[in-house]
C-alpha cells in the first residue's frame, strides 16, 4: 500500500480488484525508494518505507495516481517471494 504523508492512500494490491505485484530490480519498474526498501527485506517480512521525493517523482509528481509534486511516499509492503 502507498499512501501520500497525508493519509491519502495513491496505490494499494490490497484492493479488490488488485493482484499481487511483481518487479524486476534494477529495471526502474519502481520507484528508487520502492526498490532500496524492497532490496533490504527478507521473504515473509512487512516493512514500513517511506521515500523521499528525489527517491520517488521528485518535481514532477505522478497526477495519474494524485501523487503532486515534491511528495515523500510511505509504502507498506509485505515481501511474499523472491523470484532467479
Amino acid at each position: 500500500t502507498g499512501t501520500l504523508d497525508n493519509g491519502i492512500k495513491f496505490w494499494s494490491t490490497r484492493d479488490p480488484d488488485q493482484d499481487t505485484f511483481e518487479f524486476q530490480i534494477g529495471k526502474q519498474q519502481v520507484v528508487k525508494g520502492f526498490e532500496e526498501g524492497v532490496k533490504m527485506m527478507k521473504v515473509g517480512e512487512i516493512a514500513m518505507i517511506t521515500a523521499t521525493p528525489d527517491l520517488c517523482y521528485g518535481t514532477r509528481g505522478f497526477h495519474a495516481w494524485g501523487i503532486p509534486a515534491h511528495a515523500t511516499l510511505n509504502f507498506e509492503i509485505e515481501l511474499l517471494a523472491l523470484r532467479g
